[in-house]
């Protein structure tokens, strides 16, 4: 196949894939299908969360929740964003905490911000 008859059957096929953009002026969407949502640190499910990591952690004491999320998994996941205190002083880490079917709770990430 010449390369004028490949070009020209390409170009369409390859514009209808490109996805579609925003204008410039549209505001960002709130969040992603999905994803995390922000929800209430006060929360009884953000308060259950914080009490499984704080089970889970020998070094640090959560002082408290800056921020919380939740995303929908097999389950909840809840990531907070938590002011801690321990041995190396304090400072801000991030914990996600899964929130299994079986009602258990399990921490699946720690990080130091």
């Amino acid at each position: 196949m010449n390369r004028i008859l490949l070009s020209s059957l390409l170009c369409p096929l390859l514009a209808l894939a490109t996805p579609l953009q925003a204008a410039p002026d549209a505001p960002p969407p709130e969040t992603m299908p999905g994803g995390y949502q922000a929800v209430d640190t006060e929360s009884p499910d953000v308060q259950a969360a914080k009490a499984a990591i704080q089970g889970d952690l020998a070094n640090l004491r959560i002082e408290a929740v800056e921020a919380a999320y939740a995303q929908v998994v097999a389950g909840m996941n809840f990531k907070l964003v938590c002011r801690v205190t321990g041995n190396a002083g304090p400072g801000t880490w991030e914990f996600i905490a899964w929130h299994r079917l079986d009602d258990r709770w399990q921490l699946t990430s720690a990080k130091q911000l």
